[in-house]
């Protein structure tokens, strides 16, 4: 193999999607690095809490008055969830024995103590729930598991200001899902990372709305990517923001895409419109990894709207934009999952063109904090 091939074939090799590098994902990225859960509008309601698995572990996101705290999910007594949905408002309170939990997660409320458990105050003490660092930056809600490391903002360098953007600028989700894709999580961010495939993959969806050349800009382990929207695009979205009222963001006017590592990818088409992702890796109830599983929560926001917006004519666009992302999502899973199981055969890594840049960055990130 020439020297030049060698180079280009560098980072992607197919052990770095195995089973035992999966564990070691867990541990390294997954646990030590800060964690994209939600959005604070959903944490707004007196005792709203959030239910995510980080790492293999089930956490709970839980305001108490001004505070949210993050916490192990799990109670302290015989080791029932604590919420039962992923999302919504109620007292930390256990559905099995009422088991409730004060903001420090001390298990303050324990039906009948006195003559079953007769716990003191240092005893309850002991039964805290774990706790997580949590932090947040605009509406964008980070938990970590393990403390120490940079501050969230340090982390985020200079794709803060995405999210401050992404925070001001637009409305609650219009829709949003998880879905299971059958390929791992880092196939699915490779896929958003470039738009080489966008003429094979989506000649009728993505490849009708965008044009021009994919420019590209590593940011410490994050990158951006923009490119440039047809004319007809940017008619179309002209007239869904006279229509609807809607606010853009100036500073973007084209599709602009970021990333956080290690799995946080947002993208926003002409200040109008805000796509928001994370690939999750799949964990089986006692925390081990399902290798080739994992999780894309996708949320659509559209900017906020003036007074006096048409609320029917705001459904209509919300509707035509879901299918369509659908649409798109669909035939990214289709060459993702495909993609995934041929690696699961090759001999050799991948090769990747200097169209692919943004891929080789993320990988250098992913070699970088798994020590290798």
């Amino acid at each position: 193999m020439t020297d030049r091939l060698a180079t280009m074939r560098a980072a992607l090799a197919p052990g770095n999607y195995g089973a035992a590098t999966a564990a070691g994902e867990t541990a390294r990225l997954f646990a030590r690095l800060w964690h994209f859960v939600g959005f604070s509008d959903e944490l707004e309601a007196p005792d709203g809490y959030l239910v995510r698995t980080i790492a293999g572990v089930p956490v709970v996101v839980q305001r108490f008055d001004e505070d949210i705290r993050a916490f192990r999910d799990i109670c302290s007594h015989r080791h029932a969830r604590l919420h039962r949905g992923d999302c919504g408002h109620g007292p930390l309170r256990c559905p099995y024995h009422g088991w409730t939990y004060n903001r420090d997660g001390v298990p303050a409320g324990i039906p009948g103590n006195d003559p079953s458990f007769q716990l003191d105050k240092a005893d309850k003490a002991a039964l805290a729930l774990t706790r997580y660092e949590v932090a947040s930056r605009g509406r964008f809600v980070f938990v970590r598991l393990v403390p120490g490391g940079p501050p969230l903002d340090d982390w985020l360098g200079p794709l803060g200001a995405w999210l401050d953007a992404v925070s001001n600028g637009f409305a609650r989700p219009f829709d949003q899902a998880p879905l299971d894709w059958r390929t791992d999580w880092k196939v699915g961010m490779e896929n958003v990372l470039e738009v080489y495939h966008v003429d094979a993959v989506h000649p009728e969806t993505f490849r009708t709305v965008t044009a021009g050349t994919w420019v590209c800009a590593a940011h410490g382990p994050h990158s951006t990517g923009s490119i440039g929207l047809t004319a007809e695009t940017r008619r179309w979205w002209d007239g869904v923001a006279k229509r609807l009222k809607l606010t853009p963001l100036t500073e973007f006017t084209d599709y602009d895409h970021a990333i956080i590592f290690p799995n946080l990818a947002i993208g926003l088409t002409a200040g109008l419109m805000a796509s928001v992702q994370t690939y999750e890796p799949v964990y089986a109830p006692d925390g081990a990894v399902l290798p080739g599983r994992c999780h894309l929560r996708y949320r659509l926001s559209l900017a906020k709207p003036q007074p006096g917006a048409s609320a029917a004519a705001r459904q209509g666009v919300e509707g035509h934009l879901a299918d369509f992302n659908r649409r798109l999502l669909a035939e990214d899973q289709s060459v993702a999952e495909a993609a995934w199981a041929g690696s699961q055969q090759a001999d050799q890594p991948a090769l990747l063109g200097h169209n692919e840049g943004r891929i080789r960055a993320f990988h250098t990130a992913w070699l970088g904090e798994m020590g290798r």
